[in-house]
């Protein structure tokens, strides 16, 4: 019996673990999970759940629900991987051997690099807390400037960003005090978008609805006590509030382990999905430095390609299989409509996608239903 071992569970954890359930059978592989939390969030409803009020339990599942019985889920968190020997050493004291690795550690938030603290009146969504919080503030909020901001690149889901100022914008409207607030976009590059096709089409919804467009502003700090946000070029921008896109980097676990680049996202081959120099260990997810984005959607389209190059080893063939990057991704311009970028490696996203749809939004919400019912438990 060979022993699968995967480092997390987020989307990319549990679906692969689900999907490596469904192809092999228990006498032959023992597929061991790694993962303390023991609730699972759809993470992209987070962006969603700030403009509006229900509970947090309406998108997300206990992992014992959405977890194949055949998965050997270690409620404990892993503490250093140690590849020469194929052995993890957990914090409960313990250490396992594995066979085979699948690192599906994601993204670290740091928000203490940059005074990211509701205190300071700077807020962001990228974890059920933080949403929470800015969901009340917005609530309470009745006029002047609203500035948003990534502070670095890369970042989960690159539309999150154009994202929020649109949803802000039909939020503040919908309560009739549009007029009374000004909403600031502040981007690193001279365009609101890296891809440049779609970059136009943005730009124009941003023109349309009246929201400054700030280019080239690279984020450095936050004047708390000023209420200012700085750049690296020396410009500052006041604001009433300040969300943005938290610093994220990989998890300690990779930094200790040797396994990352200089901000600890584990150096991974682009198209196999194994980790570069490394024996038996592959890698997945935004815990990744791919040149694609960080989104569940290029973790679903990899998955697949990861699982035939796992099943291949584990039977002693050659695993050939690649990953062109492929990934489809939703950018949500309102509570109805969405545009939709379908892109790969090679292939920048096409135009057919650019159409500002109720079709394209249906589809989105239609999404969460087949997150929970069919994606994360591996049945596509």
């Amino acid at each position: 019996m060979k022993t699968v071992v995967i480092i997390g569970g987020g989307f990319s954890g549990i679906s692969v673990a689900n999907k490596l359930a469904l192809k092999t059978k228990r006498k032959d592989v023992k597929i061991v999970l790694i993962e303390p939390k023991d609730m699972h969030v759809y993470e992209p409803q987070l962006l969603f759940w700030i403009f509006k009020d229900y509970t947090l339990s309406k998108f997300s599942k206990p992992i014992e629900k959405i977890l194949s019985p055949k998965v050997n889920w270690l409620q404990t968190s892993a503490t250093k991987i140690n590849d020469k020997n194929q052995s993890i050493d957990l914090s409960n004291g313990e250490t396992i051997q594995y066979d085979y690795l699948i690192i599906a550690t994601g993204a670290k938030m740091v928000e203490e690099k940059v005074n990211a603290t509701s205190e300071n009146n700077v807020h962001h969504f990228y974890h059920p807390k933080a949403a929470e919080k800015l969901q009340k503030v917005l609530k309470e909020f009745k006029e002047g400037t609203i500035v948003f901001t990534p502070t670095t690149v890369p970042y989960k889901c690159p539309p999150a960003a154009v994202e929020f100022v649109l949803l802000l914008d039909t939020y503040l409207r919908k309560k009739k005090i549009r007029d009374k607030v000004k909403i600031k976009y502040l981007y690193p590059l001279m365009r609101p978008y890296p891809t440049p096709n779609v970059a136009v089409k943005v730009q124009e919804l941003l023109d349309k609805r009246g929201i400054e467009f700030v280019e080239f502003f690279n984020f450095e700090d936050v004047d708390k006590e000023n209420s200012k946000v700085i750049s690296l070029e020396g410009d500052e921008i006041e604001y009433d509030m300040l969300v943005i896109i938290p610093p994220h980097e990989g998890h300690d676990l990779i930094k200790d382990s040797n396994l990352g680049d200089r901000e600890g996202f584990v150096i991974t081959d682009k198209e196999t999905l194994k980790v570069k120099e490394k024996e038996k260990i592959y890698a997945i997810g935004d815990c990744t430095n791919l040149p694609v984005s960080k989104s569940g959607a290029v973790a679903h389209f990899s998955s697949n390609t990861l699982v035939k190059n796992m099943l291949s080893e584990l039977k002693g063939k050659e695993s050939n299989y690649s990953y062109n990057g492929k990934t489809i991704c939703f950018i949500v311009t309102s509570f109805r409509r969405s545009l939709l970028l379908d892109f790969n490696y090679k292939k920048p996203p096409r135009s057919y996608g650019l159409h500002n749809s109720f079709i394209f939004g249906l589809f989105k919400k239609l999404f969460k239903i087949a997150y929970f019912q069919a994606l994360i438990k591996g049945y596509m």
